[in-house]
């Protein structure tokens, strides 16, 4: 069987799709030996050398580079249907899209919806991105192609904003977190930091409910027993990312809470370990890796009881966004309280080696 893979989403280094594209691609190459690989890659920078696609070529799978920019396949896929993905990686039996940009395509097709953020609250995205979406998601079901999505949530979703989606089509398959993500004593320490501190890691955006952590982080460290932490920030500005740096500034928390940009992905399991506590009050998650992350590396969790992350976190780690109050109160305890985290089982639940398999069966 001859596989046709778009890995283009790995342009956008950091992102919550180029991690799992990479990740899942890495592994799917390391399990199967028996089909054919075909990779599609596009970007207009042609003197850019890109690690993985030789990762990848070594492995065993072939790549189809072309320099040509991103949007002129959205135009050509969204909005005119037209360049079948058989043009530019030859013949093949299954294409799969790992972000549901949908080329056209006489064979069957796998595609990846990660959540519906984008039509449960469109308010947390710009509308030139709401409009995106539903376009691609309405080519899927055109289609009739099979889907993917990373939690039982999305699939319920899915099914109740768009009920012509055949639900025997709809296949949920839980992205895995990487091996490196191991408690201390399993691996060398780094760290960003020699003070105690809460973290953060992820978009800084509207439904990632930063100002409610900066908020409750002033009342914690008024607390004698927490005043000497800091709340550390780690992840690529986002959407509306100004209003999270005012807060800083008008809550005089400049060297409190310090914003650190993008972390390499070696230097994040030190940084989860040695944090007393991470914090991710998202309003919705489609899955919500990081919160994963940290339980892996043992560190507790302050997370919102709500959408996917209520089916894959432990309830004594989840708390209602909204009310503040009870935020700081579960806060201090899970602080105080050393809470007993099962590292290894969330590691064993979690695999990309686990997600790889269960899509080639699909495929098959």
């Amino acid at each position: 069987m001859t596989i046709g893979i778009d890995i283009t989403p790995l342009l956008f280094q950091g992102s919550g799709v180029a991690d799992y594209t990479y990740n899942l691609v890495k592994n799917l190459l390391l399990i199967d030996k028996k089909n054919q690989y075909k990779l599609l890659f596009t970007s207009p920078r042609i003197n850019k050398s890109f690690p993985f696609l030789e990762e990848f070529k070594k492995m065993g799978a072939k790549i189809y580079r072309y320099p040509l920019p991103f949007v002129f396949f959205q135009i050509c896929w969204e909005k005119l249907d037209v360049v079948p993905v058989e043009w530019l990686i030859g013949p093949i039996d299954v294409f799969y899209a790992s972000d549901f940009l949908r080329p056209p395509s006489t064979v069957r097709t796998v595609t990846t919806v990660h959540d519906l953020i984008w039509k449960i609250h469109p308010g947390y995205h710009e509308d030139f991105i709401v409009k995106t979406h539903d376009k691609k998601l309405s080519k899927t079901i055109q289609y009739r192609d099979t889907v993917v999505v990373d939690s039982q949530t999305t699939k319920n979703d899915l099914l109740k904003y768009f009920p012509r989606v055949n639900q025997k089509k709809i296949h949920v398959i839980y992205p895995g977190i990487g091996e490196e993500f191991k408690p201390p004593d399993q691996r060398p320490k780094r760290s960003l930091s020699d003070k105690p501190y809460i973290l953060y890691v992820g978009a800084i955006e509207p439904r990632k409910n930063l100002l409610t952590a900066i908020e409750v982080f002033r009342e914690l460290i008024k607390d004698k027993y927490f005043s000497d932490f800091e709340f550390l920030i780690a992840g690529m500005a986002g959407w509306r990312k100004n209003q999270v740096t005012d807060e800083v500034k008008n809550l005089r928390l400049e060297g409190r809470v310090k914003f650190l940009g993008y972390v390499k992905d070696q230097d994040l399991p030190g940084l989860y370990s040695k944090a007393k506590l991470t914090v991710y009050l998202s309003s919705y998650e489609g899955f919500g890796l990081p919160p994963l992350e940290s339980l892996a590396c043992g560190t507790p969790v302050l997370a919102g009881d709500n959408s996917s992350m209520k089916e894959t976190i432990d309830r004594q780690f989840l708390v209602d966004v909204f009310d503040k109050k009870e935020v700081l109160k579960k806060m201090k305890f899970l602080l105080k309280s050393a809470a007993v985290v099962d590292s290894l089982k969330v590691r064993e639940k979690f695999s990309w080696h686990s997600a790889a398999e269960q899509l080639l069966r699909l495929w098959q």
